[in-house]
């Protein structure tokens, strides 16, 4: 019984110096600034509905039930609530742990498949610490990271040894499949299935016992399956007709076919990549040993996996980049792989480093000359991180191996994040605003937004009851019926006609929330001007 953890433990000892720069980087990022619109608030939003409800199978947003996401991120920030109390620190907290789980898969992933090659499982857990876009997407609170968990859960399980032979773990498996199922719904059968299909071009166990390997592969993805019905029915059953519907058919061929959202071009993912690897796929040193590694039958799974679910999401109409998050894995292990054959990396990143730091070196001079506000921490912060980016890039020309390439390109993400937490916080905070209609709703107050409201003030506001969405001529009703109630308005410009004034304005990327009296906003014409948002937070006093 306690060999297992023994040998856990030693299989991470040589993953401690990713995990622990991973780990220390993410905790300190994350708390820098409160949780993001519009995917952070949505999520958490979803959670405290579901907590405020005591709906514990049916995902809510905005009062009704929501057949876009599954259960398994709210059941896990639920459990923490459960300790804590509601609050968005734990939620926090469990993105850096889940994150810090992946990195360690993905170095257990490269031990398994490279029994002989005992540096490779640090060297793909430092290329997945230095992927930009898993750091800045782990800072989010979103459903893509407890997927990416269940599907790389499912691939070490898929990749079992005992010595030199291969031993898949089946009950492993069907848990990771239920368990992704659970995270983000049937897309977790296309990132688990893509290796699992292709089985016989990389998996000697495969090939040796095709048959016996076929049956059990299919009774574990129907037992993981029987282990997401075990949600799925019950939620069927409490859920309305069109919840039903849109959980069985919307949600699954709908968005293969004809998306509803995000729908690109079949081509989008090629140019996509180009930017999600960089810098690694901007240097010479990684094409110049791509043949060598397409040769290579010992790397057939990574290519498997990582062309396969690149083309199958090519095939379907809705796509995003963090769709592929749960394969960034086989991109660090062929990053790995080149830099054990190939040691001392290219200058590409170091370079880029130095080109950020000249940036935010110059950004002072360059904010006085274009008319444009920005926060004067912002403009302190910009130049202190520059100068710490360009010792950072300085030392990324010296120091070119994968490790301390990883660990440079970490730490710059998490001084560029620091940098530009001052202008986070002043364009992406709807703290005051939530707040204000949080009072007003526990005061009696009715709400309702214009446009497609997506729940950025549900958790923040601690809200109650759902928030009317309106187009603009059933708000003019609305609040011809409602003229003393809140309407709040997603616009390009601030306010500032004399006479009526908004109960509240701030500003929101490049646009203003602005919080009216229904009777006062009602009357508005139709011209606005620019200004300056008031920084005081207003509190919601009742007529």
């Amino acid at each position: 019984m306690t060999m297992r953890p023994m040998k856990a433990a030693r299989e991470l000892r040589d993953l401690r110096a990713p995990l622990l720069a991973w780990a220390a980087a993410a905790l300190v990022s994350i708390f820098l600034h409160g949780p993001v619109p519009l995917y952070s608030t949505r999520s958490l939003a979803v959670a405290w509905e579901m907590w405020d409800a005591g709906s514990w199978l049916v995902p809510l947003f905005n009062g009704a039930p929501y057949s876009h996401k599954t259960p398994l991120l709210p059941w896990l920030i639920h459990a923490g609530w459960l300790v804590t109390g509601v609050g968005d620190a734990w939620p926090r907290l469990l993105m850096v742990l889940l994150s810090t789980v992946v990195v360690a898969q993905t170095g257990l992933l490269a031990r398994r498949l490279y029994p002989h090659r005992p540096g490779l499982p640090a060297l793909a857990a430092w290329a997945m610490a230095g992927f930009w876009y898993f750091f800045m997407f782990s800072l989010q609170v979103m459903y893509e990271l407890p997927l990416t968990v269940a599907v790389l859960g499912g691939l070490l399980a898929l990749c079992r040894r005992e010595g030199e032979a291969w031993r898949p773990c089946w009950p492993g498996f069907a848990l990771a499949v239920g368990f992704g199922l659970l995270a983000k719904g049937p897309v977790a059968l296309l990132h688990l299935g893509v290796p699992l299909l292709a089985a016989r071009w990389w998996h000697p166990a495969a090939r040796e016992h095709g048959k016996a390997f076929a049956g059990k592969a299919a009774l574990a993805v129907l037992g993981g399956i029987v282990l997401f019905s075990l949600w799925l029915v019950p939620a069927l059953t409490l859920g309305d007709p069109e919840y039903r519907e849109a959980l069985l058919v919307t949600q699954t061929a709908g968005r293969i076919r004809d998306s509803f959202d995000h729908a690109e071009p079949w081509w989008w993912y090629a140019p996509m990549l180009l930017a999600l690897m960089a810098p690694w796929w901007w240097s010479r040193w990684w094409w110049s040993q791509v043949p060598a590694l397409w040769r290579d039958a010992g790397n057939r799974f990574a290519w498997i996996w990582l062309l396969g679910v690149v083309l199958a999401f090519s095939a379907i109409s809705g796509k995003n980049p963090y769709y592929l998050l749960p394969d960034f894995a086989a991109f660090a292990i062929l990053l790995a792989l080149a830099a054990d054959a190939r040691p001392r990396l290219g200058i590409v990143a170091g370079a880029s480093v130095l080109a950020f730091a000249a940036a935010m070196l110059a950004a002072r001079a360059l904010a006085r000359r274009i008319d444009t506000p920005f926060p004067d921490e912002l403009l302190t912060s910009l130049p202190v991180a520059g100068a710490a980016l360009l010792v950072v890039g300085l030392a990324m020309l010296r120091w070119r191996s994968l490790p301390a390439q990883a660990a440079g390109l970490l730490l710059a993400m998490t001084l560029l994040h620091a940098a530009a937490t001052p202008l986070i916080k002043a364009q992406f905070d709807f703290t005051p605003t939530a707040r204000l209609l949080g009072d007003a709703q526990r005061a009696g107050a009715k709400l309702a937004f214009i446009g497609e409201y997506q729940l950025q003030f549900h958790f923040a506001g601690r809200l109650r009851e759902p928030i009317a969405m309106l187009d603009e001529a059933d708000a003019r009703r609305w609040a011809e019926a409602n003229p003393r109630e809140l309407v709040v308005v997603n616009t390009l410009d601030a306010w500032s006609h004399p006479g009526a004034q908004p109960v509240m304005q701030q500003r929101w990327r490049t646009r203003w929330i602005q919080v009216w009296r229904a009777g006062d906003w009602r009357a508005l014409p139709a011209q606005q001007l620019p200004l300056q948002p008031r920084s005081r937070e207003l509190r919601y006093q009742p007529r």
